[in-house]
């Protein structure tokens, strides 16, 4: 993490942007671009992702399940722009700060990057915590395939368990996750809702296969009446 002493360009930040220009001034150029376009380029994975929640809040009335299967798919649709975009955000900063030039418009351009970066970052925060409360409403009050307990696993309450996460991991690791608080949220939501969709399908077919009768023909009986008369008139072959 680099520090104010070493890059005077972060005296002029503090709170999130300021810890995230640390993490990015003290980071190479490619780490950087490999950072974002890892998140870019398997964005569309999101969208994958979010089809099962469709599948699972789709037995319930459309009024309820389609909306935060939108607003889930709006907001994880986002978040490959914003991760990107972290890129030009920190090489702009990198440059600027080894440049050594100091004027009003050249220390202000990481602000105004910034301002930019974190706009999608609301609209997408907006859409978890409105898809978030609308999904945890449709599992609670309808039938859907997920169980009832479900309404408690969605981003509003698996991000914070991803920061909680990334705050007590100690060490060098904690520092290299510490700006993946969102990715781990969501791939705790992500496995929970996949493996609890996963078996409650399982459970389903083995419970129909149970109650379905066989449609397995009953064999004719050797000893029943008709073949026993038949035989009688027939008599004896010669």
């Amino acid at each position: 993490m680099a520090s104010p002493d070493d890059h005077p360009l972060l005296s002029g930040y503090d709170g999130m942007a300021g810890v995230s220009l640390a993490a990015m001034l003290s980071a190479s150029t490619t780490r950087l671009a490999w950072g974002a376009l890892l998140g870019v380029l398997t964005g569309p994975l999101y969208l994958v992702a979010c089809w099962h929640l469709h599948q699972g809040l789709q037995p319930a009335h459309r009024l309820l399940s389609l909306p935060p299967f939108l607003l889930l798919a709006t907001g994880f649709a986002l978040a490959p722009f914003a991760h990107g975009s972290f890129f030009y955000w920190g090489q702009a900063a990198k440059v600027i700060d080894a440049s050594g030039a100091r004027s009003a418009p050249l220390n202000a351009l990481p602000g105004d990057l910034a301002g930019v970066l974190f706009l999608p970052y609301a609209v997408l925060l907006a859409c978890w915590v409105l898809g978030s409360v609308w999904m945890a409403v449709c599992v609670l009050r309808s039938t859907t395939a997920f169980p009832r307990w479900m309404c408690a696993v969605n981003p509003l309450i698996c991000i914070p368990v991803g920061a909680l996460v990334t705050t007590l991991v100690p060490g060098s690791v904690g520092t290299a996750i510490q700006g993946a608080q969102l990715s781990i949220g969501n791939l705790l939501f992500f496995s929970l809702s996949t493996i609890t969709l996963w078996n409650t399908r399982l459970s389903t077919v083995a419970h129909q296969s149970i109650l379905v009768p066989s449609s397995a023909p009953a064999p004719a009986s050797a000893s029943s009446p008709s073949t026993a008369g038949s035989a009688e008139r027939e008599g004896p072959s010669v």
